[in-house]
């Protein structure tokens, strides 16, 4: 897409630098807009209009909750595509976000490709949420903020099945949040490398439908001290931000023991 016109909010300058050259790279006489809170962010939305946000969360000053929040009540931005990058992927931030209007996560750290497909389809999709996914993130929150949820805060465990590369392994869920998945493998030979796109299908404890939630692999461990380790620890990081997805997953969650 030329002349695209993007804002890059994000307190961490590097961070800021690598998104410009990304999208300048990939999209020819694009402009691309970068402050460093989200103040300067509110600012910069409110003098000019642009054609897409990517936004840190955690910043000094203005999170990038309330900027997200702040944008989608203008009248402009209410359907302008509205995208995180972050590193925060626990369950109340996503639901959080998703219900404030966010289009969708881009996980720190990324690949430019990455950036690059997330902000194509967007484009092309246009940010417009839908008020029923918002509504049902809205609920799925005040059900993890219940003192019951808190109380009870069971520690998901279960077997799902993490599928890379054409190839498909049965894992043992050891941590299970909306954005984030370790999971444990047996060595077969095939070993996920890191950022390689990854699938975890996990089947609702019903046996009605399996969430196939996509995401790549942000780490590999031994779980022995011995380079012969016959079991892997992966860490998968979800890129899906698809509500039906969330709320398999925050019902599965909700009943591991």
């Amino acid at each position: 897409m030329a002349g695209l016109k993007a804002i890059i909010v994000d307190d961490a300058r590097f961070i800021r630098d690598l998104v410009t050259k990304i999208l300048r790279d990939a999209f020819p006489d694009s402009q691309v807009k970068s402050a460093e809170n989200g103040e300067a962010g509110k600012q910069l939305l409110a003098k000019e209009t642009f054609d897409i946000v990517l936004c840190d969360w955690e910043m000094p000053g203005m999170s990038g909750l309330e900027l997200l929040q702040w944008t989608r009540q203008q009248p402009s931005y209410q359907t302008v595509p509205f995208l995180m990058i972050t590193s925060r992927g626990e369950r109340e931030y996503v639901l959080k976000a998703v219900s404030s209007g966010v289009n969708d996560y881009i996980g720190k750290p990324f690949e430019p490709q990455q950036l690059v497909d997330k902000v194509k389809l967007w484009l092309a999709k246009g940010g417009e949420t839908s008020p029923a996914a918002r509504q049902r993130a809205a609920q799925l929150l005040a059900s993890v903020d219940s003192p019951a949820a808190k109380k009870a805060a069971p520690k998901p465990k279960g077997m799902a099945q993490l599928r890379f590369g054409g190839t498909t392994h049965k894992c043992a869920i050891k941590e299970l949040t909306l954005q984030f998945a370790k999971v444990a493998i047996k060595h077969e030979g095939k070993l996920p490398a890191i950022f390689e796109q990854a699938v975890v299908d996990i089947e609702q404890q019903n046996g009605k439908g399996v969430a196939r939630i996509n995401g790549f692999v942000r780490a590999i461990s031994a779980l022995e001290p011995d380079m012969n380790s016959s079991f892997l620890d992966v860490n998968i990081h979800f890129s899906d931000n698809d509500a039906d997805k969330l709320e398999v997953l925050s019902h599965y969650m909700s009943r591991m023991k």
